[in-house]
């Protein structure tokens, strides 16, 4: 199989996590591949992996696409490589590149939502619904986005296929000690370690954590906020409104994190909307104590009472007695965590989750992976 990815952006996050192991996997089964960067935005660590699987990585560049040049050169490229199929994520990709594929004659086109994006305008929803069934598989990563999948963006039922994001739990298994966690993000020695992972956007709820940790009865802690994103000033002053300035460290966009969860006392994921996310697999790989959000993908990962805490979004009163709870009982917070590590590594592989997009990518058949349970009702 010959297969070109085509993608918004290279930043470090999770959609181009995922990309990366897809690439990889898909590179060591003998397939040939390409992926597309449309803006002229990337991580060098993104690329370079990327590359070191053997994929070709070409950047289109925001001004080459605004100006028409770089969608007739993408064209030409496409024509000329006679790939197999077309996979795309993020919005622009999906219109965009859709839309290119068909033109290019493509055999195969699939296209993933990564999300319940409830955040689209109009007009970008309108721009998925006239250019979804261009492609002739909707890949998704919970089954609950399955409904929005249909009513929102217009995908036709029989073309959605779910495939749960996957996690290496080997890779979380080597955490640090919390004392050396201490010592490399110059933070207090002593007091609770919570840490949350994610774009700093609306979406992640970040503001919502902060608005929390005012009520959390033991106030000796420090939060760690790993990510970087849009938001970061106007959270900052959230914290410095909340008088949690001292108590709250922006630790930015980390390489090594495998290695840093497991130190952390809590992991909380306060985010409004999700897909499955892959912070959440990453805690639960290291065996890290959690209290989430119950939205969308969460809710198929973290069973409330056995894996983990799970509060509603938007409610930071119930965050912050989870958080009490967490901490109350360390014991039983270290059980779940074992629970959750157990099964990420029995239903959400790195491996299931390859052998199932090769699956979709060279035959269109549903793998019997989208079938994993899902631990909670529908919220």
């Amino acid at each position: 199989m010959k297969a070109v990815f085509i993608i918004d952006h290279l930043r470090p996050d999770g959609t181009q996590a995922v990309l990366v192991q897809l690439v990889t996997g898909l590179a060591c089964k003998g397939h040939t591949q390409a992926v597309i960067c449309l803006n002229d935005s990337w991580d060098s660590e993104v690329v370079n992996q990327i590359s070191e699987a053997g994929a070709e990585v070409r950047i289109i560049g925001k001004v080459a696409l605004t100006s028409g040049y770089g969608i007739c050169s993408l064209l030409r490229y496409l024509q000329r490589e006679r790939f197999d199929v077309a996979i795309t994520f993020l919005h622009v990709s999906d219109v965009l590149g859709r839309v290119l594929a068909n033109w290019a004659q493509i055999p195969r086109i699939v296209s993933s939502l990564r999300a319940r994006n409830v955040n689209y305008s109009r007009i970008q929803r309108f721009l998925v619904r006239m250019t979804i069934n261009v492609a002739d598989t909707i890949v998704i990563n919970t089954r609950l986005a399955r409904e929005f999948a249909i009513i929102e963006e217009g995908a036709r039922p029989d073309r959605v296929r779910v495939i749960p994001n996957g996690v290496n739990v080997e890779s979380f298994s080597d955490s640090i000690s919390q004392e050396l966690l201490r010592e490399k993000l110059s933070l207090p020695k002593t007091g609770w370690l919570l840490g949350t992972v994610g774009r700093l956007t609306k979406q992640k709820g970040i503001d919502i954590l902060l608005r929390a940790l005012v009520s959390v009865r033991n106030s000796d802690f420090n939060l760690l906020i790993f990510g970087s994103g849009e938001d970061e000033t106007s959270l900052r002053a959230i914290a410095i409104k909340l008088g949690l300035e001292s108590r709250v460290k922006f630790a930015g966009y980390r390489q090594d994190l495998s290695t840093l969860l497991g130190a952390l006392d809590v992991y909380v994921h306060p985010a409004r909307f999700e897909g499955m996310p892959n912070a959440v697999l990453e805690a639960m790989a290291a065996a890290c104590p959690i209290v989430a959000t119950a939205v969308d993908g969460v809710c198929e990962l973290i069973e409330d009472g056995t894996h983990g805490w799970l509060v509603p979004p938007e409610a930071p009163e119930k965050l912050a007695k989870a958080i009490d709870q967490i901490l109350g009982d360390l014991p039983e917070a270290r059980r779940r965590a074992e629970l959750a590590r157990e099964r990420v590594r029995k239903h959400f592989s790195v491996e299931a989750m390859v052998d199932a997009w090769e699956e979709v990518l060279t035959s269109g058949k549903s793998h019997s992976y989208s079938t994993v349970p899902c631990v909670n009702d529908v919220r």
